[in-house]
C-alpha cells in the first residue's frame, strides 16, 4: 500500500513503475538504488542510461503487454 501511495504522491503510474523497476533492478548499481525510489523516479527516467536499459530489455515488451 505504501508503494501505491508514494507513486500517487509523485504522480507515477504504480504498475508501470513497478514493471520498470523490476526490469532495472537486477543490473542496477547498489550505491544508486535510491534512484529507483518513486521520489527520484522521474529524474531517473530522464537519465539516458536508464532509458537505454529499459529499451534493450526483452522484458519491457512483456510488461507493456501485460498492462
Amino acid at each position: 500500500m505504501s508503494l501505491s501511495a508514494s507513486c500517487a504522491l509523485h504522480q507515477i503510474d504504480p504498475w508501470a513503475y513497478l514493471g520498470d523497476v523490476l526490469i532495472l533492478l537486477p543490473s542496477w548499481l547498489r550505491d544508486r538504488v535510491l534512484d529507483l525510489a518513486p521520489k527520484s523516479w522521474k529524474q531517473t527516467l530522464e537519465n539516458t542510461d536508464a532509458r537505454q536499459r529499459l529499451a534493450a530489455s526483452p522484458w519491457t515488451a512483456l510488461v507493456t503487454l501485460a498492462a
